[in-house]
């Protein structure tokens, strides 16, 4: 068993399991952990086996590590700890994609409507309407079975075919 000095501070905004997890990929990663070598600090520390195994379960799914089960945890076997691209949780992934949000579209850019075409005034009466609606409905979780409404027209066209029965909105006006 490698031994590793880990010192973690509780007051600390960084969760434990973070530490822990921190401490020992950069002990495989200086090689002060050979490849194959076991490491069962949470055995030693005064901790909750829940931050051990959180941190454990991170460096096995980044593949510093392999599960083997009662026989602990080891140092994976693998490519040179400086092939392994470095990552920081702080750092966005692909922060190229993200600059552009902020800038007005092209003209002719595909799938942008046409802003002179679109019919704002009819939107925000649409828009305000549903908005009053939804202001004077009572405050309570709706009907589990859905719209009544709805089930009875849907009722109405199930029925139409073994019944000379059509829904509102199919039968003629007279």
């Amino acid at each position: 068993m490698a031994a590793v000095p880990i010192h973690l501070d509780r007051a600390a905004g960084t969760p434990l399991a973070t530490q822990i997890y921190r401490a020992v990929r950069e002990a495989i990663e200086t090689g002060r952990l050979d490849p194959g070598a076991s490491f069962l600090p949470g055995v030693t520390w005064p901790l909750r086996s829940a931050s051990v195994r959180v941190a454990y379960q991170r460096l096995i799914d980044e593949q510093f590590a392999v599960g083997a089960g009662a026989a602990g945890t080891r140092v994976a076997e693998g490519p040179s700890p400086a092939s392994v691209p470095l990552w920081s949780p702080d750092v966005p992934p692909m922060p190229e994609l993200f600059n552009t949000y902020g800038t007005p579209p092209m003209p002719f850019q595909m799938g942008v409507p046409s802003q002179d075409a679109f019919p704002f005034k009819l939107w925000s009466r649409v828009f305000a309407r549903a908005a009053r609606r939804a202001a004077a409905a009572p405050l309570s979780y709706p009907d589990r079975r859905g719209d009544p409404q709805l089930r009875k027209e849907i009722a109405a066209y199930a029925l139409a075919g073994s019944v000379t029965y059509a829904p509102a909105w199919r039968r003629p006006q007279t």
